[in-house]
């Protein structure tokens, strides 16, 4: 299975899971409980049938496109399912969480993914062994430098897509993110994927350095943004201080992981010729 389906499949159904979670935290009353075991029960259903979409000639962006014209379709069906239970019943009930969390969340998350997959590089697209993707130095550097990077876009966009978080800085870091992997990978192939040569070793710490200081620069602007001359002093010295007291922000922790897992590679001879 292709990484990209796997990912797709994987955060479907955790927006299910987070939908169910949400629907149980609500009390209904008697005929629309009834109406929210059906709808619960059409949701499973769209995310088994998304579960069972083969992808022909690796055409990810017609899945992606499938998927959410499924749900649209999905959703169609079920505000019909809510018409005839509301004439049945002589009741106004609505679609509630099944569309203003569910499909909302779902699209949402979909259309990131599809960003994602087109803006990825074809060694990543091409994967199809979760095992050769993921946070392991059993696999070369530059697949679990970009899992890792990868997690950290996928969780934000989750987050934002089923709790409605606000995209505040994220934007800039995910631009920031796929700019160096995007790099990495051009150095990946400069050396032909000779990751144990000394000349790549040194341009990859220096990239990594880069994406530390870049990450810390988007980090103080944003704490600039609201300041000012003598306050805007106060700002940066209060981010500095506040990063010693409860650290780094969870970027600034996935690129301080990446640079000592790169070091303990070079220096275990944990990077090779593939």
């Amino acid at each position: 299975m292709g990484i990209f389906k796997e990912i797709t499949e994987h955060y479907c159904q955790k927006i299910l899971d987070t939908y169910l979670e949400e629907t149980g935290k609500k009390l209904y009353p008697g005929y629309e409980a009834e109406l929210v075991v059906q709808r619960n029960d059409f949701a499973k259903c769209f995310i088994k049938e998304i579960k069972e979409i083969e992808i022909k000639g690796d055409d990810y962006l017609h899945y992606f496109d499938q998927i959410i014209k499924d749900a649209n379709a999905a959703l169609k069906k079920v505000k019909e399912a809510v018409a005839e239970h509301n004439r049945e019943l002589k009741k106004e009930f609505t679609t509630d969480l099944y569309e203003s969390f569910f499909t909302v969340s779902l699209i949402n998350f979909i259309n990131a993914v599809r960003e994602l997959y087109k803006k990825s590089d074809t060694l990543v697209t091409e994967i199809n062994d979760s095992a050769e993707f993921c946070d392991n130095r059993e696999i070369p550097w530059i697949n679990q430098f970009s899992y890792v990077l990868y997690q950290y876009i996928l969780n934000k966009e989750f987050d934002i897509a089923t709790k409605k978080v606000e995209r505040d800085i994220f934007n800039a870091k995910k631009e920031m993110i796929l700019k160096y992997i995007q790099n990495a990978f051009s150095l990946y192939h400069r050396f032909e994927k000779k990751e144990d040569n000394e000349e790549y070793q040194t341009l990859m710490k220096l990239l990594l350095s880069s994406m530390a200081s870049e990450e810390k620069g988007i980090q103080r602007r944003k704490s600039d943004e609201n300041s000012s001359g003598y306050m805007s002093y106060l700002s940066h010295s209060f981010y500095k201080a506040s990063e010693k007291i409860i650290g780094k922000n969870l970027l600034g922790q996935k690129i301080d992981f990446l640079v000592t897992e790169f070091d303990e590679r070079v220096a275990t001879s944990g990077l090779a010729y593939t």
